[in-house]
């Protein structure tokens, strides 16, 4: 189905040219998966646009061979694109919700493509349409049609995007990246449907960073590194028995399986900050519980005068110095939790006290003086920040809690906080949009201990970095608690990233915690069904195959 021979990808000329893919080759035959993985920057996005001829007008692509069920695709028109893309090859990526268009029904998105590649009639189309939505295991199709991408889950909104990309059986599937960001039992069934589509003779190109998610599916993987394939070879060789050295690096940042505390990286410990209020000898100070949510409930009123009681009776406890797991799907009230913690959002019921005293039952202008206690870390740092701002303008303005009086000390806490992060001092010049994920979560990170907070509210911090650099970033965090002794309430989908760094894990489902208790306990002998699901539902590295090793 898809042939290419020393593939290569420029962009820019002269001094300023870069290599973005560099003599890639490999064959992949209907039936058949094959999954790039490596880090962001080698090369795997690139790769899978020059196969459907979506690189750009600044691009410059060449290939001893590149070919699609037999036929050369070097220097086709656009117009010979368009019909190739959707029937010969179609393309899933990564967030569903910017890929489908925010005005129109998803029954509509769907049967866009059969109306402008096939004969079928309207009501042909409809049937068509409900039969591939039944096929990506959608509840309901009949319903949700009528539905927009924004009423739709995470997981809903990808089977949504998988039956587009399969209207018209291409029998090649581009999946790029089609779990990151999804919750285990979400993942696992994404991964399902892929691996049957596989089975019905689908050829299957998965680009991705995740490496327990390809060995649910791939049968072969190529890990690429700076555009070129450092190694490749059947899943459980390249998986269980590495080969090349970073290959080896990649697997040995995935914390799942990894004791509390153990190292994911090569970084250096960091240093205290001496700024910071909330060191271990005065954090010894605090209350045994610094943070605590009891009887929390948050109902929203929907479309319809229906209403939606997204938390309820939620009540959690985090210690001082310690780290409090939240796991559950999208839409279980994890970040809602969040939000009431951090004052952003009203309990209708119960409440939060900070350091033993009222904290949600009181003003806001009460509150005002104590939110230096309260840091937050966010999934997507790129929208938190004010894109006009440069990185040491985000981390004065916290550093100074946003007031106009800043002088040098403030720049010289500005340079102890990116000390302490690991980012060169070069970078305070930068604004956030020219840097990369992995840099643009150290300046969160520091922006959120800037205040010098006691606690600190992680929510995703890292479910969208490779795998490298989450390992960096992870390590980074417990760096920090260790020399600060901060307190972490860790809202994640990763089960594997939640157990490496929890004390205590707290599991959501709709709206209620269903299980707590530690993760050692917890991840091997879980008592509700619920969190057996989750644990199940987890993908795991394959061990190493005796014949390989």
């Amino acid at each position: 189905m898809l042939w290419v021979e020393d593939l290569r990808v420029t962009f820019g000329a002269g001094p300023r040219q870069v290599t973005a893919v560099d003599g890639l080759s490999f064959e992949l035959e209907a039936g058949e998966s094959l999954a790039l993985v490596g880090e962001s920057g080698s090369g795997k996005s690139v790769t899978a646009r020059s196969i459907l001829g979506l690189t750009g007008s600044g691009s410059r692509v060449s290939a001893g061979r590149l070919e699609l069920a037999g036929r050369s695709v070097l220097g086709l028109k656009p117009a010979q694109w368009r019909r190739i893309r959707g029937s010969e090859v179609g393309l899933v990526l990564q967030d569903a919700l910017v890929s489908l268009d925010p005005l129109r029904t998803i029954g509509r998105e769907i049967d866009d493509t059969l109306r402008l590649h096939t004969s079928l009639t309207p009501a042909a189309r409809r049937a068509r349409v409900i039969e591939l939505l039944e096929a990506v295991r959608m509840p309901d199709p009949e319903h949700r049609i009528g539905q927009r991408s924004g009423e739709l889950s995470g997981g809903l909104r990808q089977r949504a995007l998988i039956a587009s990309a399969i209207a018209l059986n291409p029998g090649l599937l581009i999946a790029d990246e089609p779990t990151t960001a999804l919750d285990a039992t979400i993942q696992a069934q994404i991964l399902d449907l892929l691996g049957g589509l596989k089975s019905n003779g689908t050829a299957l190109l998965l680009i991705s960073h995740d490496l327990t998610a390809v060995g649910r599916v791939a049968d072969r993987v190529a890990v690429m590194r700076a555009g070129r394939i450092v190694e490749h070879g059947p899943t459980d060789r390249v998986l269980g028995a590495p080969q090349h050295p970073y290959t080896q690096a990649l697997l040995d940042a995935v914390p799942t399986g990894r004791d509390r505390g153990e190292r994911l990286s090569s970084s250096e410990p960091v240093r205290p900050l001496s700024f910071h209020p909330a060191d271990p000898a005065t954090a010894t100070k605090a209350p045994d519980v610094v943070l605590a949510a009891t009887g929390l409930t948050k109902t929203f009123r929907l479309r319809h005068g229906t209403t939606l009681t997204a938390v309820d009776d939620v009540s959690l406890h985090l210690r001082a110095g310690q780290t409090l797991g939240l796991v559950g799907e999208s839409g279980s009230g994890k970040t809602t939790v969040a939000r009431m913690i951090l004052g952003l959002s009203a309990p209708d019921a119960g409440d939060v006290t900070l350091l033993g005293a009222p904290w949600s039952t009181v003003p806001e202008r009460d509150r005002r003086s104590r939110r230096p206690l309260l840091g937050a870390i966010y999934q997507d740092p790129l929208s938190s920040f004010d894109p006009r701002f440069t990185v040491e303008e985000v981390l004065t303005d916290a550093v100074s809690l946003g007031t106009s009086r800043r002088g040098r000390e403030h720049r010289a806490r500005v340079t102890e906080l990116l000390d302490a992060v690991g980012l060169p001092n070069a970078l305070r010049g930068r604004r956030p949009l020219h840097l990369s994920g992995g840099q643009r979560q150290r300046v969160a990170i520091a922006r959120a201990l800037a205040p010098g907070p006691r606690i600190v509210i992680c929510d995703e911090p890292v479910s969208a970095l490779d795998v490298s650099v989450q390992a960096q970033v992870l390590d980074l965090l417990s760096d920090l608690q260790k020399a600060l002794g901060v307190s972490y309430l860790f809202i994640s989908h990763d089960l594997g990233v939640v157990r490496h760094m929890s004390d205590e894990v707290a599991v959501m489902r709709h709206g209620r915690i269903v299980e707590t208790g530690p993760p050692e306990r917890l991840f091997t002998s879980p008592t509700h069904e619920y969190t057996r699901l989750l644990v199940d539902s987890a993908p795991r590295l394959q061990p190493a195959d005796k014949d390989t090793t």
